[in-house]
């Protein structure tokens, strides 16, 4: 890596003589009377609304809190100044003076110049030393080896880091750790008022240290000599300058101190590594790789730990990209110009905001958002400009026990990669940040499954070295299967549940073909594909990318593309993808097959795809019959074909059904209003939602709605069926999960929240329901399920079962065939159109002060006569419920991040272009959003900002002209509307023809570095909007090709021309 900083062309004031220029204001949020700026900042994570307001008001801010003015520094350069101890000191102020409640004088909360403070500093210091930390190794390979162990016990289902029996004191300390940030952002008064909080609290510190005063006295009462731990030091050893030894009350001090330091930011570390490694793969099998071949099958010793360089590169990684230490906190020594130019006094809290001082791309580069161990390795660490890394604090205050903790937390990571895949217990898993005196991922877990091929007692030192698993099979066993029948292995990944419910439809029917089937996740599979039995593939592209569940799987196969490891297995893949998505159709399943062929595996019957744009259903069924067939002859399977069906019982209900979730899975509904539209297509709205507490989002994120199919849809499918929506159903005989078999739920549910209603029928269904029909009246449904009428009328006209149920009374097709042929309800997802920057909410009235984030979307009802006619209505199904919702009501959602280019640049002076049409604006309404709130704290330049935004008319479907007026009114965009229909002055146009005209302006802003984002329908908008941009770079590079064009356009697309696309 080369660092981009260069000191030359970004000079830094001498840090002792600072430059002496016109002194300025420091930027600061307008304050409110008598609180200040105290709601701006959550009590329960005050560095999210530093990092907030940092992005809003630019490196430097001040905020008046009661007691106390802040000023916030959050680039390199004033950091890097901060640190300069001549001029300013370590500050005890804020959460960290009301922890000294519990901490006193230990060295973390001990104020400059404390004397206890240097005696324990130089008393430590040997103990912390470079030789006593190597001494302490075999006793860190005891207690991680215990944890290893453990871990391996409770096998692959127990969920990791978290637990419903930790020991009391991690519980007090939390207890006292949260309050103690709760009460430096409250008035006084309110902390005098708050006795309950205060005694407990006390209780909370009195218990701490009486356990701390009791582990004194034993030690004292039986001394243990060779003990080569703290406890010793600090009773045993004698301050070198001073002779003097530490106090009881201050070894107590300095206990609490050390469990406090450990337990947080050690734990809270490896959290963010392995939320980062599971989260980019490709990092986690280069981790583990190094592992392999480091350390091997053997015990980890002391003489490994220098060359895990991977290793020690990712933690620094994941401290920079946000560590356990959200802040440090200094003062001035007296008063002196930050910058040259902004005066602080002796009094103000000057906080270091390291998150985006670690993000700076003055020194990081603009890949700053990215997790990329690779940047510290190869010199890049020891390139980095003076002061540019800072997690474990800063100057003689800095942590002493770091050489401890880096040793401790690459031991445990080699051990646990040695001998485990590791695994996201929930893939969907949403990153949110759970504060105390530290940070961490909140509700984060893992689950562990030991690698195929290690014994039991892998790595374990002292133990007998063996590669013979004991309790888990070899890659070359593959996966444990259920007696009886052939075995066969099912690997998917999903993310809307469609490809989980082809593998449990697999699943299902295995056994009328002679196999026992067992499905898992692609990552479940990594190091662990089976040899000695066939394998199926079922997978997705989302826009080139893996499903959750499939994302270290595939690493793996990249990561060893050029081995044979694969030889000897048999297998087949299905894909599923969207055509709209034409550079990365099938991406994932094309890229999967490939590799198993080149890693040595071989088909056992063709590659299947489907495009779930037409006919979803027709593919998998033609597939799976000439995959059945061709299993069955290469297995030399003659057992007799099995027929099976789905059954139910239904009854009359007892008591009324709820449909109540839990509380946590739903966001409540603030706004949910007409924005127009309806006079010339479908009615567009605008819905606001208050996500659950702790949940966030990036301006350009997806929020993931689950939702309903409406209650006329349902009544018509219980008419049909001579059913109510109150009878309780129990379906059995099926594997498919989203049926809930064996379980009892009402109709109404089961067909509101379970199954998509609408799905085109396919033409082997419509085969099955000609077989349900008396053979006198079959004639029609015989023609609809002809592949010349089915392709021509019925898929078009996209007909679902119950359209051509309706359409043909004489079926008598029973309700567990027709639940049979269902697919589950997917969710739906749609781009937020709103900046967290402007819909954060803070309630400082609560008793618990929280955070709350509101997100907006922005949507077409979908109702309009059914392609299908018979006087039928199509209703959407997400746009259908969410249209209905009303304020305080709530939807089940939950938010899914972007495409990782789709998000505005770091640097704001990067011009952009926004492209869009109708709903497709939702996005680049949050990008203006979040570009006016930046703008309205007059601290940091924007560069231009186009949006060419595509509407019917003028004056009916032109949604948020208002705030879109407004906004460029302010200088924040530059708005081009194109009308199809109507316009102002009678001119009509589409947008690329827009584009067209004033592609001088366009090809300047991108030859200047501007960014393209596009968002509208794939086969219309993005399609023509890609062609005008090459006929643009055609025009500008006179003798090109169309491929030249289209090799350039893909180039774009990796960062510069990034799109959101929809049918």
């Amino acid at each position: 890596m080369t660092c981009p900083y260069d000191p030359k062309a970004n000079p830094t004031p001498a840090l002792s003589q600072p430059q002496s220029t016109k002194e300025e204001e420091i930027p600061h949020p307008p304050g409110h009377y008598f609180i200040g700026n105290l709601a701006d900042i959550d009590s329960t994570s005050n560095v999210q609304s530093y990092w907030q307001l940092a992005d809003i008001y630019g490196d430097i801010y001040r905020l008046d809190l009661p007691g106390r003015t802040a000023v916030v520094c959050s680039s390199y350069e004033l950091v890097n100044e901060l640190c300069d101890p001549d001029r300013f000191e370590k500050a005890v102020m804020g959460p960290l003076k009301e922890t000294r409640a519990l901490l006193k004088d230990g060295l973390f909360t001990a104020y400059p110049g404390e004397h206890n403070w240097y005696i324990a500093h130089r008393t430590l210091m040997p103990a912390f030393g470079p030789i006593a930390i190597r001494k302490m190794f075999s006793e860190m390979i005891d207690i991680s080896s215990q944890m290893i162990l453990q871990w391996d016990r409770l096998g692959p289902d127990h969920e990791i880091f978290y637990s419903e029996d930790i020991h009391p004191f991690a519980n007090q300390m939390a207890e006292v750790l949260i309050e103690s940030g709760k009460r430096a952002s409250r008035l006084s008064i309110e902390n005098h008022l708050r006795i309950w909080s205060a005694a407990h609290t006390q209780e909370n510190i009195a218990a701490m240290h009486k356990l701390c005063d009791e582990l004194v006295a034993e030690r004292r009462a039986n001394p243990n000599p060779e003990a080569n731990d703290l406890l010793n030091a600090m009773l045993n050893s004698s301050d070198p300058v001073t002779g003097e030894k530490m106090t009881d009350e201050n070894i107590r001090f300095n206990m609490v101190t050390f469990l406090v330091a450990g337990h947080e930011t050690t734990s809270g570390t490896l959290s963010f590594l392995f939320y980062h490694f599971l989260n980019n793969p490709a990092t986690l099998i280069a981790a583990q790789k190094e592992v392999d071949e480091i350390v091997g099958d053997g015990a980890l010793e002391l003489q490994h730990l220098p060359k895990l360089k991977y290793i020690k590169a990712s933690l620094y990684e994941a401290l920079r990209y946000m560590g356990p230490i959200g802040v440090i906190v200094k003062r001035a020594k007296q008063d002196t110009l930050l910058a040259g130019k902004y005066k602080v006094d002796t009094k103000m809290q000057l906080i270091c905001n390291l998150k985006p001082f670690h993000h700076d791309p003055k020194v990081w580069g603009d890949d700053a958002g990215v997790f990329r161990p690779e940047r510290m390795l190869n010199g890049g660490y020891e390139r980095l400009p003076p002061n540019a890394f800072k997690p474990f604090g800063d100057g003689e205050r800095a942590c002493i026990g770091r050489a401890f903790t880096e040793q401790e937390m690459i031991m445990a990571v080699a051990l646990i990669l040695q001998r485990f895949q590791v695994e996201m217990a929930d893939p969907s898993y949403a990153f949110h940040i759970k504060s105390t005196l530290t940070i961490k991922p909140g509700d984060f877990k893992i689950r562990v499954r030991r690698r195929p091929g290690k014994s039991s007692m892998v790595g374990i030192p002292g133990a007998i070295s063996s590669t013979q698993s004991t309790t888990q099979s070899t890659s070359n066993k593959g996966n444990s299967q259920a007696s009886g029948g052939n075995r066969l292995t099912i690997l998917y990944g999903s993310q809307s549940g469609t490809c989980k419910a082809f593998a449990e439809d697999l699943q299902t029917s295995a056994s009328n073909y002679g196999f026992s089937a067992k499905i898992e996740t692609l990552d479940n599979a990594t190091e662990r594909v089976p040899k000695d039995h066939p394998v199926v593939i079922i997978t997705p592209s989302y826009e080139g990318k893996p499903a959750d569940n499939a994302k270290k799987f595939v690493s793996w196969l990249e990561a060893n593309s050029d081995s044979k490891i694969l030889e000897n297995v048999s297998y087949a893949v299905f894909g599923v993808g969207n055509s709209d998505w034409v550079s990365t159709f099938h991406r994932v399943p094309k890229l999967i097959d490939q590799l198993f062929e080149k890693m040595g595996a071989s088909h056992f019957t063709a590659s299947g795809f489907v495009d779930v744009k037409n006919d979803v259903v027709g593919p998998w069924e033609d597939w799976t019959t000439q995959m059945w067939q061709d299993l069955r002859e290469k297995s030399g399977t003659t057992r007799e074909i099995q027929a099976s069906e789905l059954q139910i019982t239904i009854g009359k209900p007892e008591v009324p059904v709820s449909t109540a979730g839990e509380e946590l899975d739903y966001a409540t509904v603030k706004k949910n209003i007409d924005l127009g539209g309806g006079d010339i297509g479908p009615v567009k709205k605008h819905m606001e939602v208050e996500l659950p507490e702790g949940v966030f989002y990036r301006t350009g994120d997806y929020l993931v709605v689950l939702p309903s199919n409406n209650a006329e849809t349902i009544k018509r499918v219980v008419k049909r069926f001579g059913i109510t929506p109150n009878d309780v159903i129990k379906i059995s005989g099926t594997n498919k999960t989203f049926l809930s078999p064996g379980s009892s739920m009402s109709v109404f549910d089961l067909l509101a929240t379970r199954v998509e209603l609408g799905t085109p029928a396919s033409q082997r269904q419509i085969e099955a329901l000609v077989k349900a029909t008396p053979d006198d009246q079959r004639s029609e449904l015989s023609r609809i399920a002809s592949e010349a009428v089915y392709q021509s009328e019925i898929l078009p006209k996209r007909y679902s079962i119950l359209d051509i149920l309706e359409d043909h009374p004489a079926c008598k097709l029973s309700f567990a065939a027709y639940l049979d042929m269902l697919k589950p309800l997917s969710p739906r997802q749609y781009s937020i159109s709103s900046s967290p920057l402007a819909d954060t909410q803070i309630d400082v009235t609560k008793p618990q002060a929280h955070h709350t984030s509101i997100a907006s979307i922005t949507y077409d009802v979908h109702d309009a006569p059914a392609w299908s006619g018979n006087g039928r209505t199509f209703k959407g199904v997400a746009s259908t419920y969410l249209s209905a919702c009303e304020p305080g009501g709530r939807i089940h959602c939950f938010v899914r991040p972007t495409n990782a280019a789709f998000h505005l640049p770091t640097n704001h002076e990067i011009p952009i272009i926004m492209i869009a049409a109708g709903t497709g604006i939702a996005p680049m309404r949050g990008f203006i959003q979040e570009r006016a709130i930046i703008a309205s704290g007059g601290q940091q330049k924007l560069g231009p900002a186009l949006l060419y935004f595509g509407c019917r008319h003028h004056e009916k479907d032109f949604i948020y002209s208002e705030e879109l007026k407004q906004w460029e009114k302010d200088g924040v965009v530059s708005v081009r509307p194109a009308f199809s229909k109507v316009g102002p002055s009678g001119s009509l146009q589409y947008v690329p023809e827009r584009i067209w005209d004033e592609r001088e302006e366009v090809a300047k802003l991108f030859l200047d570095g501007a960014k393209i984002f596009v968002c509208g329908s794939a086969s219309k908008l993005a399609k023509s909007t890609s062609e005008t941009c090459k006929k643009i770079w055609l025009e500008k590079n006179p003798g090109k090709s169309e491929q030249d064009a289209d090799e350039w356009l893909d180039q774009q697309k990796e960062d510069r021309y990034v799109s959101d696309v929809f049918e």
